[in-house]
């Protein structure tokens, strides 16, 4: 099937690499034309997954952005996509709250090594499995055995009955309690959003502020990126409208207006891909936002996760082209990828207001020929 996808995608493949490869220059554009190669290859993507809409962001290590945006933001009526649109990021949230949690272990407020359960109300300390022998560090590699909160379907039955209940960190507490361990801390990889609520709790604990209010003051703002934030209600005017295959038939319907996670750590940041591209040089580039050793440490300290590996709040990986370090999210009628590639000093992003009603590769090693040449 994969063999099959990648022969469906070699023409239009071609037409990037050749067009991508001809001019550096060209990479400086900061506005989409419809005749630019990026957009058709991303309208024939968007067709063929089945998606509503998307952006592509792609940084360089001068500091120069590209952009592709189309398909639509909103439907009845009919909106076109544009680059300056709002997408929740699902899991690239992960890597903020990573962020933030080794920000405050650099400051010696808190020590990875702490057990979870250190940092939570005293009722549920007993009560969540593993909580008073998972580090936070087994937290940040999700290696804590935590069982996951959104495992079955109780939590969206929630969603259901209250769809803008705006959902706390805390209030999932009860969720996570009363499950059994997976597993012995530290001995096995396993994603579990768990540990990124567990972790938002520490935050808001240590901090003793909001969420959203900490990711301000410790990450939008030094990045400055203007245009993102946790979600809220009313939903505001520049989100890309969701969509999503929320009956099973096939269909997408819009799904905007359901919070199944608004408010939390592990999911709930809206975004653009400017400002996400702005992330990635505050991150990675200038040390902005981590020190180099905590950088290290957050992807070196790493656990076998399949295809690569997981550090703090991460995925590291290789390509033909060299190391590979992000993530991948999914919110309820969105899709986004992160990779930034240390090697080229490269960030390529991805959002969609959708979620693929057909099977298609991800975005981003569908362009790494094109952007950084023959293999090695």
């Amino acid at each position: 099937m994969i063999a099959g996808l990648w022969r469906l995608w070699m023409p239009v493949l071609f037409m990037l690499i050749a067009a991508l490869s001809a001019s550096q220059v060209a990479y400086a554009a900061e506005k989409t034309e419809p005749g630019d190669p990026l957009v058709k290859f991303l309208r024939q993507y968007v067709e063929q997954a089945g998606l509503p809409g998307a952006v592509i962001g792609i940084g360089y290590g001068d500091g120069q952005m590209r952009f592709a945006a189309t398909g639509y933001a909103a439907v009845n009526p009919d909106k076109g996509m544009t680059r300056e649109r709002q997408f929740y990021i699902g899991s690239l949230t992960k890597m903020m709250t990573a962020v933030v949690v080794l920000q405050l272990a650099s400051e010696k407020r808190i020590d990875l090594a702490d057990p979870i359960a250190k940092w939570l109300p005293e009722e549920f300390r007993d009560k969540i499995a593993n909580a008073r022998i998972a580090t936070i560090r087994d937290l940040l590699r999700n290696s804590s055995g935590i069982p996951d909160y959104l495992d079955g379907e109780f939590f969206f039955e929630l969603v259901g009955r209250d769809p803008q209940h705006g959902w706390r960190n805390r209030e999932l507490l009860p969720l996570i309690a009363g499950r059994e361990a997976h597993f012995k801390p530290g001995t096995q990889y396993n994603p579990s959003n768990s540990n990124y609520i567990l972790l938002g709790v520490l935050i808001e604990q240590v901090e003793g502020d909001h969420i959203e209010a900490v990711f301000n003051r410790r990450i939008f703002e030094p990045a400055e990126m203007r245009n993102t934030s946790f979600g809220r209600y009313p939903r505001p005017d520049d989100l890309a409208r969701g969509f999503d295959d929320a009956n099973g038939d096939g269909k997408l319907e819009d799904v905007t207006d359901f919070d199944v996670g608004d408010q939390l750590a592990d999911g709930g940041v809206i975004s653009t891909a400017e400002d996400l591209l702005k992330f990635g040089r505050a991150l990675f580039a200038d040390g902005i936002l981590l020190g180099s050793n905590a950088l290290e440490r957050a992807t070196t300290d790493t656990l076998f996760a399949g295809e690569g590996s997981y550090g703090y709040g991460m995925m590291i990986g290789n390509t033909d082209w060299g190391p590979v370090w992000g993530h991948d999210g999914i919110y309820f009628g969105y899709s986004a990828e992160f990779s930034w590639f240390p090697k080229q000093g490269v960030t390529i992003v991805f959002l969609s207001n959708g979620r693929a009603l057909n099977e298609v590769p991800p975005v981003t090693g569908l362009l790494l020929s094109g952007l950084f040449g023959k293999a090695q």
